[in-house]
């Protein structure tokens, strides 16, 4: 297994080397240069200011052949402002606590964006603490502070097609009037580290899983290859809809522990799905935008129990485009 995954990580850097012959320009620029190049919109008509709600978490599922249990925090929502380009989107919010008996502790970062012409790149690090317990056998639900969950990772997709066009522009504001819709394949990678933990096991002593199944901690590392399709279409009436779809298959190296210690986990294999979905409307200067997006990982353990994981988001941005003629100038003009 060992050099399964020694193999899945060369064809990846093989891939990023590659990619980086094709696109020499960009090393003949200076760390500053770059950054301009590939981060940096001068035009400020193409800026706007955002007020947003959005909805972020991350969950696990443990499920042994029809029996279910599932990890979900509290406290989700969040609102805040952000400031939106044709290369990147920044968005800051500040959670809400509903939910004051049970609130869940998380530190949580998503983003995405886009590198050069073709380059689709996602990052993600989150760490939840406290989760409800929820059960499809009929047992009650409860809150447990002590489950703890990190899972990070990196998602990259190249483009066959230029992504000048594309959903994190449409969801900046920025609609061009002589495109009608855009699709586009692509390939690429993906690198996730996981883990969760519990002061006891996180099965229910009185649970309708396995009498045997009994489990404190589980980490895993997995890198995988995926392709997939981005897709935008502009409709009648300033509206816009997008529909992005990215499977991936990988392995990943796998540890389970319990009251009597580490456990290797034998079946090596990780699927995983990701997939996004937005709608949009667009009248001036002004623009409003709702996006939804999971990222679905599915592994099995030991014992004939399956391992799922992944992180939900959703988000509604108001959005307001500066209006100047004006372009931005830095010092390494």
């Amino acid at each position: 297994m060992i050099k399964k995954n020694c193999f899945l990580v060369c064809l990846l850097f093989f891939g990023a080397t590659v990619y980086a012959q094709r696109t020499r320009l960009l090393d003949s620029l200076s760390p500053t240069q770059m950054i301009d190049t590939l981060l940096i919109d001068r035009d400020i008509n193409n800026w706007s200011l955002r007020l947003i709600t959005n909805y972020k978490g991350q969950s696990f599922n443990l499920v042994d052949n029809d029996y279910r249990l599932s990890f979900r925090p509290n406290n989700s929502a969040g609102i805040g402002v952000g400031l939106g380009t044709s290369k990147v989107i920044l968005d800051l919010a500040i959670n809400l606590t509903k939910e004051e008996e049970n609130p869940t502790e998380r530190f949580d970062v998503q983003s995405a964006f886009i590198l050069g012409n073709h380059n689709l790149v996602g990052l993600y690090i989150q760490y939840y603490s406290g989760f409800n317990i929820e059960n499809n056998f009929d047992k009650p639900e409860f809150f447990r502070e002590d489950i703890e969950s990190f899972s990070t990772g990196v998602n990259y997709l190249y483009a066959f097609e230029e992504l000048s066009f594309s959903t994190a522009t449409l969801r900046a504001g920025l609609m061009k009037s002589e495109k009608k819709h855009f699709i586009t394949f692509g390939v690429g990678g993906f690198l996730v580290y996981d883990k969760f933990s519990g002061d006891d096991t996180v099965v229910p002593v009185h649970s309708d899983f396995k009498e045997n199944t009994n489990l404190n901690k589980f980490k895993g590392l997995g890198v995988g290859v995926s392709g997939g399709i981005i897709s935008v279409f502009v409709l009648p009436a300033n509206f816009f809809i997008n529909v992005d779809v990215t499977p991936g298959i990988g392995l990943m190296v796998k540890s389970a522990y319990n009251s009597s210690g580490k456990q290797k986990v034998t079946n090596p294999m990780l699927y995983k799905l990701d997939y996004n979905a937005g709608i949009g409307y667009s009248y001036k200067r002004f623009y409003i935008t709702l996006a939804y997006g999971n990222g679905l990982y599915t592994t099995r353990l030991n014992d004939g129990l399956n391992y799922l994981f992944g992180n939900t988001k959703a988000k509604i941005a108001l959005g307001y485009r500066i209006n100047t003629n004006k372009k931005l100038k830095f010092p390494f003009d």
